[in-house]
């Protein structure tokens, strides 16, 4: 999950670099010059000590610093994680826990009563707060009532695990699934869907499925759960995802089994600024292409099956709904990565798109795309065989994590200019960092240390801290 200020500093800023090929592993033991610090996290130096002395050299490598406990099995629906001041937080099915960044240990932990789950969170959260969907899964006797499936939206303090507010929704059915863009927080409102199962998407023509004009997408005083507004959406149309930001409010709204529709909505008022189709070039379903709203400002939506071999197409938009860059899977990008199985593999700042593709050679690729043309501005490989397993874009630079190939239990750590592409440092991890798997979901930077966030399987290790050696 980005955070807010890497998805709006310095929103369209620098210059394009060219085409090229970078980031061989021929000088990753050589000294680099600058310090960890500057590239990883923004912030100030550090200072090098003795480390030449134990057979380190100042700029060479990372360490493991600290690592949590991993959690137990997990399940598909209720994953995410947040980053807030000194604070890291890891939502999963059962709950949601706050780690200290400076040492890994435990703050907080909030569990949804009476055998709940929390089936969704919001992809942001927005001045400290996270939302949070629970409910009590079908067939499970409970004290919870009314209602089965997922009911209830929580907003959530990260800073000490409180919950602010409570309000009811309206679940699809007692199933809990993992549904993403369910709850968004953003622009002083937490805003939610709510659904019925007469309300239900047709993905055939013979489908019995039928649609409403009007459903439920309403907005509410994030710190204060105050109502705020009901949406009222063009005629024949039903949500289907939500995102909010300082700016806007956006939506993905089902208008026709075969007719879905970006919508901008203004956060004071719930009022349609813009609605256009997601796609003009072809007929968008909700089962078949999944849509996914990756932000609101700016507007960037990934789409699957557009292309002839099924993977996922980025279309940008303006404020108003109408359709900017396009950026596509295809023998130019490569096969570009989906956000819900590879979220730490897509990222969004300055005005791009920055993706790591695999290229019809299976070699991992980081490209740069600018959202309003859809035009790639740089482009840099990796060695043969390498694969990238997470981004993170700071200060102007793009940092990589690296699963090298051949080495067992060592990978490695890339920087890049986010403008040129330009290589800036290496380092190496004497450990390994994730597997190409899809392991690694976020990268987050606190103070002088870069930190890995996993989630979707419950024996991995929910955060590990590293710094410079």
């Amino acid at each position: 999950m980005t955070t807010r200020e890497e998805t709006q500093r310095r929103d369209g800023a620098g210059e394009s670099g060219g085409d090229g090929s970078g980031g061989s592993r021929a000088v990753r033991r050589a000294v680099v010059g600058g310090v960890l610090l500057a590239v990883l996290a923004g912030c100030g130096g550090i200072t090098a000590g003795v480390l030449s002395g134990q057979g380190y050299l100042p700029g060479d490598g990372m360490r493991e610093v600290w690592n949590t406990s991993a959690d137990g099995t997990s399940r598909a629906h209720g994953n995410g994680t947040w980053a807030v001041g000194d604070v890291l937080v890891r939502s999963r099915y059962d709950a949601v826990t706050g780690f200290d960044a400076g040492s890994g240990a435990t703050r907080w932990t909030f569990e949804p009563p009476a055998g709940a789950e929390v089936c969704a969170v919001s992809r942001t959260a927005e001045d400290g707060i996270a939302l949070v969907a629970h409910g009590v899964p079908a067939g499970f006797s409970s004290e919870l009532r009314p209602g089965e499936g997922c009911a209830t939206v929580t907003a959530l303090s990260l800073a000490d695990g409180r919950a602010l507010w409570h309000t009811a929704r309206t679940p699809l059915s007692g199933e809990l699934r993992a549904a993403p863009d369910l709850v968004a927080a953003g622009a002083g409102l937490a805003v939610l869907r709510d659904e019925d199962a007469d309300w239900a998407y047709r993905s055939a023509e013979d489908d019995p499925g039928r649609l409403d004009p009007d459903r439920s997408l309403r907005a509410v005083d994030l710190r204060t759960g105050k109502p705020k507004w009901s949406a009222k959406l063009p005629a024949g149309c039903v949500p289907y995802g939500v995102a909010a930001d300082g700016r806007q409010v956006a939506a993905l709204l089902v208008c026709d089994y075969r007719d879905m529709r970006i919508a901008v909505l203004d956060p004071a008022d719930g009022r349609v600024r813009g609605v256009a189709p997601l796609d003009e070039r072809q007929y968008t379903e909700p089962v078949r292409h999944a849509p996914v709203l990756l932000s609101a400002d700016p507007l960037v939506v990934s789409v699957r099956d557009l292309d002839e071999a099924g993977h996922p197409t980025y279309l940008a938009f303006g404020p108003d709904a109408r359709p900017r860059g396009r950026i596509a899977s295809g023998v130019r990008n490569g096969r570009l990565p989906d956000p819900v199985t590879e979220p730490a593999l897509v990222r969004i700042a300055h005005g791009r798109l920055y993706a790591v593709a695999a290229e019809t050679d299976y070699d991992d690729v980081l490209t740069a795309f600018d959202l309003r043309s859809g035009e790639r501005l740089w482009r840099r490989e990796v060695a043969d065989l390498d694969d990238i397993i997470g981004l993170r874009v700071a200060a102007g630079r793009v940092t990589a994590l690296i699963d090298l190939y051949g080495s067992k239990d060592e990978d490695g750590l890339f920087v890049f200019d986010a403008d040129t592409g330009d290589e800036r440092d290496q380092r190496t991890f004497p450990d390994s960092v994730g597997a190409s798997s899809g392991e690694v979901k976020e990268v987050y930077g606190h103070r002088d240390r870069l930190i890995a966030a996993r989630w979707g399987n419950g024996y991995y290790a929910p955060f590990t801290a590293y710094e410079e050696r």
